[in-house]
Order: C-alpha cells, then structure tokens, then sequence
C-alpha cells in the first residue's frame, strides 16, 4: 500500500511538469496577474529572470498561478490547512519539549528528598490541597480586617518551593497539588497576589540553598521585585533597588553553609552551601523591637547582623544558622538580643517621606526582603508568624496608621491550625 501510494503521488507530479510544457497557455482570472512562469523555473530558476523568486515555495505559487484557473482560491486553503498543521505540530512538540524538559527525578535522603543528583535537598512533593477550611478561617479574618480597615490594601505573597512544582508529576505518578492557585482562588478581588516563580531547576537552584528550605540573597532579590511590583499598582514608590555590592562572605573568611535540612539530615548529607549577601544603598533609619508582652518600642542599635558578616566577625560554631543569624537578629541599644521569633521590628526611614506605612506578616523568608521593603515606606512594622497569637494583628494597623498589609510566606500561613491574627478588644 504504501508503494501505491508513492508511485501515484510521483505520477501526478510528473503529470503536472508535462501539462506546464503542453498546455502553458491555460489562462486564470484576469485578478491573478500572470507572469507565463512554469514549473520548469521551480527547479531551474534563473535568477535573472523577471518571475523569479528566491525560494522554492514561492516559484512553485508562482507557476501555480499560471497553470490552474480558479487558483487563488485553492492556494489560500492550501495555505490555510498548511497553516493549521503547523502550528498544531508547534504545539504538540512544544509540549513534549516542555515536558522533558521540566521533568526531574528524586532520590529519597532521610524524610526529605535529593533533586536527581544537584545535593538540593527538598520535601516530596503535596499531591493533596491545603485544608479547606484553614483557607476559609483565612479567609474570614482577612474580610473582618477589609470591614475594620476599609481603606486598608492588602496583598499576598507565595513563596513557591520545588515541591509545589509540577516537576516531579512523572517520578511521583500523580499531579502536585497547585496550592498557590487553590489559596489565590478563595481571596476575595480586593486582595492582590502573586507568588514565585521558576523557569525550570536550574533556575531554582540559582535563587535557593541546596541544605536549607530557604531561598538565598538572589531569591530575596527576586521576592522583593515581586511584591514591589505588586505594591507599585497601588502606591508612587521610589525605584526598585538593585545591588550595589556582592558580599562573599564564605569566600572571604573559609566557611560553609549548612542549612537547615542538612543539619536535621546529619551524617546522610555530605553537601554545603556558600553565604553572600547583597548590599543596596538604602534610605536612613531608625530601628525598633516591640516587646510583645507590653507593646512598647526598645530602641535597637542594630537590625540585621550585616557588619559582623562583612567584617568576619559572625559566629562560625558548628550548628549555626547563618540565614537566621544575619537576617533575624537585632541588638538593643544595652546589647540586649532581640530575635525576630521574639519582637516584632519597627524601620522608621528618616528621609524621602512619603506618607505610607506598610506592615509585614508570614514567615522566615521575609528576613532577607524586609530592609529592601521597608525603604519605600516611611515606617514599617515586620511580624513573625511565631508571635500572631501575642500581638493582635488590628492594634498594629491602628496603631502604626497602616496603608498596606503584605501577608508573605510559603505554606506556614495558610495550612497550620497555629497562625491566625488575633485581634484586641472583643474582636
């Protein structure tokens, strides 16, 4: 069947090249502008002749439009159909590609899991959504914040890790629950949100730890374009900070990085990670603790253990945590310690007033973006998940004049029967 079919496509090609000698002076509609071409030219054009044309397709349309009356009519549903198949191949191969190309293995490590054979450690992937009556309770506190503060703006932020992806759909056999949808789907319309995104595993091994959950300076720097774009909708901020310096902390002084997953992991991993940081040139400040038992400021010498890392003089024990040891802890002007999983922080900028307070709620990753965000407004309030059930959520608003609220986390925030807002008076 197949040779049939080949021997009466050849004979009617060899029948079209005889019909363009024998009968050249078939004649077309006056509207298709002949130019007495003939298949001859197809595949021996003379490039000095008045109808050639410099591919192939186009001399075949060519002598097409001197042989067959009525032509014009075939050729456009020729085009049409040749059109529609390729992009339906387009379509069909770009979906494969993207397929392979965003489809990876894991390889069990302890409770955690080792993308294919890179060291980054991750949980394995959720095919279950968050549950839907925590979403709901969520929910429900946000509309009581939008009917006490009505000209509040609020917004939240994903921080999407490896094992929300659909990376692992084939390894696992089952699709990875998108929980970033499920929670963007329940805010109401006047809540803007938006979550982190990656283009593929390379990508997310640039902005992430390989031992720890966290995302690193690159990551930070990604998460704090994100929501600054989502904040620009609403309010006339200042221009997106860039880097202005790369601080290589572990190349500088001869230490590595381990993080939290390699630490619970212990003897099975044998994997570490760099530490840099990046410095901007920000606004001048003034920082404050709260004290969540009193509600009073403590004045803090320091937010942020940035100079102790850039001048070698940080803790390098065995067992430390320098993601939380820079970022998360802060001096009081006594030398007292103030950690972030203790005191919420107040940043008052001292110049380039604009009016706008914002106010920061979620979890460990807020660390890294929080001086970058803090400087568009003229006072920020940064709030650790671990103290919402000491520091009501609407006497912060109040008290701090609120404009904008950012909820900022990854899965903490949404799916734990522990952080909710709790509220003052009879709220």
């Amino acid at each position: 069947m197949k040779h049939k079919t080949t021997t009466i496509i050849a004979f009617s090609i060899l029948l079209l090249f005889l019909i363009s000698y024998l009968i050249p002076g078939i004649k077309g509609e006056s509207s298709e502008n002949r130019t007495l071409a003939t298949f001859g030219m197809v595949l021996h054009p003379q490039k000095d002749s008045i109808v050639y044309r410099s591919s192939p397709v186009e001399r075949l349309d060519a002598a097409l439009s001197d042989q067959f009356a009525f032509r014009e009519s075939a050729v456009k549903q020729y085009l049409r159909v040749f059109n529609l198949s390729e992009e339906f191949t387009r379509k069909i191969v770009d979906l494969f590609k993207k397929k392979e190309e965003h489809q990876y293995s894991l390889h069990s490590i302890g409770n955690y899991a080792e993308i294919e054979d890179t060291g980054y450690i991750t949980a394995f992937p959720q095919t279950e959504p968050f549950n839907k009556e925590l979403i709901e309770r969520h929910i429900e506190q946000i509309e009581t914040l939008k009917n006490k503060f009505p000209d509040l703006k609020m917004y939240v932020y994903y921080v999407t890790q490896a094992y929300d992806t659909s990376w692992f759909d084939d390894y696992v056999g089952k699709t990875t629950a998108d929980h970033f949808k499920q929670i963007e789907d329940a805010l109401p319309d006047y809540v803007r949100s938006s979550a982190l995104e990656y283009k593929d595993l390379q990508d997310y091994m640039d902005i992430h730890y390989k031992s720890d959950h966290h995302w690193n300076h690159k990551g930070a720097q990604r998460g704090y374009e994100d929501v600054y774009r989502m904040l620009k909708r609403d309010f006339d901020l200042d221009p997106l900070h860039e880097p202005v310096n790369e601080v290589k902390v572990s190349e500088e002084y001869g230490f590595s990085y381990l993080g939290s997953y390699g630490r619970i992991l212990g003897d099975l991993y044998h994997e570490d990670d760099p530490f840099s940081f990046y410095e901007y040139d920000l606004p001048k400040r003034e920082v404050f603790a709260i004290d969540p038992d009193t509600m009073e400021e403590i004045k803090l010498s320091k937010l942020g253990l940035y100079d102790e890392y850039k001048n070698g003089e940080m803790v390098t024990t065995e067992g430390t945590d320098h993601y939380v040891s820079m970022y998360g802890v802060a001096r009081a002007e006594d030398g007292t310690v103030c950690p972030d999983s203790e005191y919420a922080y107040v940043i008052r900028n001292t110049e380039n007033s604009n009016g706008r307070n914002l106010l920061i709620v979620g979890d460990s990753y807020n660390r890294a973006m929080r001086d970058l965000l803090a400087s568009h407004f003229d006072t920020t309030v940064s709030l650790d998940y671990r103290l919402l059930e000491k520091i009501p959520i609407d006497v912060l608003i109040e008290k701090y004049d609120i404009d904008a609220l950012l909820i900022s986390s990854h899965e903490s925030m949404w799916n734990d029967e522990q952080y909710f807002f709790t509220f003052g008076g009879n709220d």
